[in-house]
């Protein structure tokens, strides 16, 4: 049984198959700010940092925390801090 929302993707070819969702834009428009909001814990522990404000779906990560993108290039997690948060792997929403 799946634990994650079944999502419509495309194979190398470019058929539709279903898999699991793997990223917060995968999900149901209605599931997504919960993810949010229990991603922006997770990154904020891993980081180092607190939130400021919310964290957006479509704004990098680094926008919550009121940095900078400079500021976010020299973070030492500044990969993930960079990544928009449609874009946000479902494993920081667990």
């Amino acid at each position: 049984m799946p634990t994650q929302p079944q999502y419509e993707a495309l194979d190398a070819q470019g058929y539709p198959y279903m898999r699991e969702a793997r990223v917060i834009g995968e999900l149901p428009l209605a599931a997504r700010r919960t993810a949010l909001d229990a991603a922006i814990t997770t990154v904020g522990n891993e980081c180092g940092l607190t939130a400021s404000k919310p964290l957006s779906f479509g704004l990098p990560v680094f926008e919550a925390f009121g940095l900078n993108r400079r500021e976010a290039s020299r973070h030492a997690h500044s990969k993930l801090l960079l990544t928009q948060g449609s874009d946000l792997s479902l494993e920081y929403a667990n």
